[in-house]
């Protein structure tokens, strides 16, 4: 009764959605998906009552909610773990440098050796394995390690046996490579196959089970081929060998026997089967035997998914059968039709579910394997028509791509999958290009542009739109998809190469399909953004400049007329009114739009080639009024920017066709061309008023920005003779001062204006031959705004401020550059620096201090460059420049950097002694062969550091001290390079007082800088010791060890007297490499290889004695090594 009723909703539900869809409120696409998911919730609801019904008993019980996983923590290894950890790898180390030891030494002599020796040498290798296995086992009690040790002596087995009989030690029958090889493989697998099956037993190892089993098979698959049948026989003989052991299986099972292994069987004997191909592909060769294999082995498989009801089996079932398949097809005479085959297999795997029983479970993974399969074989298919036939017509293919694209569209009705609902036109497509193949012998068309873009023509027509059949209805939208892109490709890829006329058709039909998208497409995306007006926009537009194009591409590619294009932007502007008149708002607006982007591309071409002058000043004139169209629809509030900016633009072509028609000469014509079209644009300005103040607030900005860039191109095109263009904007800016009353406008317009009466004098004093005085503008100009900053109030006076002072510095910067820098020069320039600093001083802006005084510290050494010609000039007037500068930091700043104490007060930095300092070190610059030039920097410095001892806020005078001290080394290495030292003594005197250096550091630091100190007095010890330790053995004399060894001595002494490790292990350690380095004549002359094998000796004994200490310690036992540690090691760390 409930199923009568739910057939009777299901129907109503589908008469009322036909409803809705015959009236146009839902898409056909809509109704399909919602009448298939209306269908399917009652197909899962009958599912359910079954499903309830045959659980009853489960659905009474309370459910318990599950408890949460718990989060795995980190295994922490306890200290014995760990200890067996450092144990296991010092003993695999040891094992590893042992072997590479002997692989040296063994391939030294490989040559020599016999072949018995060689195969003895690998048997001996796993002898070795085996012996640290019984060794960590019995003395050691590490059973991990002894099973690493155990699994690598057992894999050296099978290779002892390839050994024998590669070099054919039992006979050139029983060898490798011999007649005999399969007895000799049954053989050898059969003498290490009781090893494994031992230490499966003794270790209860289910790695040595799966060695037994795989020797087992091996085994097995030899003896059968040392038969001497055929393929037949050796597939019959493993078929029984796999019987006799389903049989002890089940023998063995049942008697409860052998459980170790029994455990391993059921995914050994399917393993079995793989490993089982493998030695039949390996001893046989026969592709089309191996075909008939692989599918029989995939039915094997397949009987299993029932079988053991393991779903998971069908990938192997499908893999399977499809390599057979292709095994079957390529050698075989099915090759002339593969592709058909192919295109057929997708078909196998969607019928196969209907002749099995209860086959719901698998149809979905079936159904997907089809998909997949018949892709594959249109990858296939596609790639070998294309690497063997290409572009050559084929009915084969064009059968089989309309199979696997009625497959794919049979798919589509069963799965409801988008992908491949996609995959299907996309068949059907490469289909119609095979139809296009066969129709071009008919009529004989070169070019295949114009044909496939007719085919997606079809296919987004026929398929996309008017397509009832309702097996093909869940494929309309992406054949209008597929189609639309192969359309759009085929103008694409063949744009420029057939004639414009067809790609002038091209554009005019995919219009008129525009016009079907609009009807038929109601997906969100095409209507919210009105896709299909703006490609039939685009599409008439382009088809006017194709028409009107000429057809060879390489000519058209440079010659496109830019009348074409503001033709079509025209004609679609028209279509746009046409629009509007039948009210379709949508193509009237995106129409409108469109015709803007191909005025404005036609003329933006205008001034890309040769091109009549009076018609691009019309063409853009015109643009004026398209943009202000464009304004009018828009309000954007970039276009009055645009209006204003294409007005500039009219300027210019106008101003060029005057320049070719006319030849003008005056020269305040010249100079003043460019200026006054800024000064037109803020007329304009002025003009419009208040109609519109966007736009008056464009022009005025767009003439702001212009003024600039044709000042600078006024000044290249016309030299000095540019005064009266820069005289003109310093009164333009100065107006414009007046009429802004923002604060930013304000400097910008201010600065610009004394910008270009600075320009404005020195073009000027050009203009009047004083060329070599034009250095004077910025004074001049420094002067007059230096004035004008006295006089103004403090908001204006800060305003110039801001100008002055960088002005200023350039000015500076200028004088020092003018050559030669002559007394009056100097004179002026330190006048200049001083008015500054006093500016600077008065605006409280110190930290600006620092650059005019090094420009004064320049011209100070320009002018005694230049003009005093002592030998000691530059040495005295730069200690007398360090003298002054520093005496009047002292004076006026009582810190060198001092923060700021109140709220707002800005930083304080005393430059003058910091510009004395790079005085001072400057100083080495100008150093000579006398003693006292060298000696002069460093004493100024350090004198300097003392002067600064109580003046620096974050130094501790005793640091200020320090640093002095420490920078007294400078003159000490003067007099050491100026001097003839002993060369025995000569290291010693260089490197000695870094170690001096570094005590007294020690005794100036604090108890919280402890450790770092200690870390840098490690590190000087030890550079000093490597650099000993190297001029001993660079001049290898007696005196120099000696030298060495008594400082070492000494180190260790003073490190034990005031108990600091570092002196005593630095010198311990250079006491001991020094007797290293004189005994090396002894030790040098072993071979490298005697190194590995003592390495790996010692940490084998010292992973054994660890063992042995461990034992003895749990027995309460003291050792040697516990008694050091306690009587030295524990007193030593308590050294500073």
């Amino acid at each position: 009764m409930n199923h009568l009723h739910a057939q009777q909703r299901q129907k109503i539900v589908e008469e009322e959605l036909k409803k809705l869809e015959e009236k146009q409120y839902i898409d056909n696409g809509t109704y399909l998906d919602v009448l298939h998911a209306h269908n399917q919730y009652y197909i899962d609801q009958e599912d359910r009552q079954q499903i309830s019904g045959q659980n009853v008993e489960k659905v009474k019980k309370q459910s318990v909610p599950k408890a949460p996983k718990p989060k795995k923590a980190k295994k922490v290894l306890s200290s014995q773990e760990i200890r067996d950890r450092n144990i296991t790898w010092s003993l695999i180390l040891g094992v590893v440098l042992l072997l590479i030891g002997g692989l040296v030494l063994a391939t030294s002599t490989w040559d020599t050796l016999t072949d018995w020796k060689k195969t003895g040498f690998i048997g001996l290798v796993s002898l070795l394995f085996f012996g640290l296995a019984y060794f960590t086992t019995r003395i050691l009690k590490i059973e991990k390690t002894a099973f690493a040790f155990h699994v690598l002596g057992s894999l050296f087995l099978p290779i002892v046996i390839l050994s024998l009989g590669y070099f054919e030690l039992f006979g050139a029958y029983f060898s490798f490579s011999g007649e005999g090889r399969y007895l000799y493989g049954a053989a050898g697998s059969l003498v290490i196959l009781p090893v494994y099956l031992l230490l499966s037993i003794k270790l209860a190892s289910r790695l040595f089970v799966w060695f037994s089993f795989v020797t087992f098979t091996v085994f097995a698959g030899f003896l059968i081929a040392s038969l001497g049948m055929s393929v037949d026989g050796f597939y019959l003989g493993i078929i029984a060998f796999n019987a006799v052991l389903i049989a002890a299986y089940h023998y063995a099972d049942k008697q409860g026997r052998f459980q170790l292994f029994t455990q391993e069987f059921v995914l050994y004997i399917q393993a079995n089967l793989i490993l089982s191909t493998l030695l039949m592909l390996v001893f046989y060769e026969s592709e089309l035997i191996y075909s008939f294999n692989l599918m029989l082995t995939a039915v094997i498989y397949f009987s299993m998914i029932f079988v053991t009801n393991h779903k998971e089996y069908h990938f192997v079932f499908s893999a399977l059968l499809v390599y057979g398949a292709y095994q079957l097809i390529e050698f075989s005479t099915l090759n002339e039709v593969g592709a058909i085959v192919y295109a057929l297999l997708g078909f196998v795997f969607v019928v196969l579910p209907n002749f099995i029983k209860d086959s719901s479970s698998l149809q979905k993974a079936f159904q997907f394997t089809s998909a997949i399969v018949s892709a594959g074989a249109f990858v296939f298919i596609s790639l070998e028509g294309i690497l063997m036939n290409m572009n050559v017509p084929s009915f084969v293919l064009l059968l089989a791509y309309l199979i696997i694209a009625l497959n794919f569209t049979y798919l589509t009705n069963k799965v409801k999958r988008t992908l491949f609902s996609y995959l299907s036109p996309v068949f059907f497509m490469a289909a119609f290009y095979e139809v296009v193949l066969l129709v071009r012998d008919l009529f004989d068309y070169e070019y295949l542009g114009l044909p496939m873009f007719i085919a997606g023509l079809f296919l987004y027509i026929v398929f996309g739109c008017f397509m009832k059949l309702d097996f093909f209805q869940l494929i309309n939208r992406s054949s209008r998809d597929i189609g639309g892109v192969v359309m759009v490709l085929s103008i694409l890829l063949h744009f420029g190469v057939v004639s414009w006329w067809q790609v002038g058709t091209m554009f005019l039909l995919l219009a008129i399909v525009s016009l079907f998208m609009d009807q038929f497409e109601h997906r969100v995306f095409f209507t919210s953004n009105r896709i299909a007006s703006w490609i039939h926009a685009l599409s008439i537009g382009l088809a006017v400049v194709s028409f009107f194009t000429k057809d060879q591409f390489f000519v058209a590619a440079i010659s496109v007329d830019a009348g074409h294009l503001v033709l079509a932007g025209i004609i679609v502007l028209v279509i746009s009114i046409l629009w509007k008149k039948l009210k379709r708002k949508a193509f009237s607006e995106n129409a409108f739009f469109v015709a803007q982007g191909f005025y404005v591309i036609g003329m933006m071409r205008t001034f890309l080639y040769d091109f009549d002058d009076n018609f691009r000043a019309l063409i853009v004139l015109g643009g004026i009024g398209m943009a202000y169209l464009l304004y009018r629809k828009t309000k954007w509030i970039v276009m009055p920017y645009l209006i204003s900016g294409t007005s500039l633009l009219f300027y210019f072509t106008v101003l060029y066709a005057v320049h070719t028609q006319f030849n003008i000469q005056s020269d305040l014509y010249h100079s003043l061309q460019f200026v006054v079209g800024s000064l037109l644009l803020l007329g304009t300005g002025i003009f419009i008023g208040n109609e519109d103040r966007k736009i008056v607030k464009a022009f005025w900005w767009i003439g702001h920005i212009y003024l600039p860039f044709s000042l600078l191109v006024t000044y290249m095109f016309n030299g000095e003779e540019a005064v009266w263009a820069f005289l003109l904007a310093a009164v333009i800016y100065g107006i414009s001062v007046l009429k802004v009353n923002v604060g930013w406008k304000v400097n910008t317009f201010l600065y610009a204006c004394f910008t270009s009466f600075w320009i404005t004098v020195s073009l000027a004093m050009l203009l009047l031959d004083w060329n070599n005085h034009v250095h004077y503008a910025f004074l001049i100009t420094s002067g007059v705004l230096a004035v004008g900053w006295y006089l103004s109030n403090r908001s204006l006076g800060r305003r110039i401020a801001f100008y002055i002072v960088p002005f200023s510095l350039i000015g500076i910067r200028v004088f020092t550059s003018i050559s030669p820098f002559d007394l009056l020069l100097f004179v002026v320039t330190v006048l200049y620096g001083i008015g500054l600093l006093w500016i600077l001083h008065k605006e409280k802006w110190d930290f600006l201090n620092a650059i005019p005084l090094l420009l004064l510290y320049q011209g100070m050494l320009l002018y005694s460059y230049d003009q005093l010609e002592w030998d000691y000039s530059m040495q005295v007037a730069v200690t007398g420049f360090v003298l002054i500068v520093l005496l009047v930091g002292k004076q006026f700043y009582q810190l060198v950097f001092q923060g700021a104490k109140e709220k707002g007060e800005p930083l304080r930095i005393d430059w003058y002694t910091v510009v004395g300092f790079i005085a001072a070190g400057s100083l080495y610059l100008w150093t000579t062969e006398d003693l006292w030039t060298k000696l002069l920097p460093g004493l100024l410095l350090v004198g300097s550091l003392l002067l600064q001892n109580n003046r620096i806020p974050f130094a501790a005078p005793k640091w200020v001290i320090f640093v002095a001290c420490a920078y007294l080394l400078q003159p000490y290495y003067s007099i050491l390079v100026n001097s003839d030292l002993p060369e025995l003594m000569e290291r010693e005197m260089y490197v000695l007082p870094w170690v001096v250096l570094v005590i007294l550091l020690k005794k100036v630091a604090d108890n919280s800088l402890k450790t770092l100190i200690n870390n840098v007095q490690w590190a000087v010890l030890v550079i000093v010791s490597l650099l000993l330790i190297q001029d001993g053995m660079a001049s290898s004399t007696i005196y120099d060890a000696l030298i060495v060894g008594t400082l070492a001595l000494v180190s260790i002494i003073g490190g034990m007297a005031y108990q600091m490790k570092s002196f005593f292990f630095v010198g311990t350690g250079v006491l001991l490499l020094n007797v290293f380095l004189q005994t090396r004549p002894y030790w040098g002359n072993l071979p490298w290889w005697m190194y590995l094998l003592i390495t790996g000796s010692i940490l084998i004994a010292v992973a054994s004695y660890n063992e042995w200490h461990k034992q003895k310690t749990s027995d309460g036992k003291d050792t040697l090594i516990s008694v050091f540690n306690k009587k030295i090691i524990q007193k030593i760390k308590n050294w500073d």
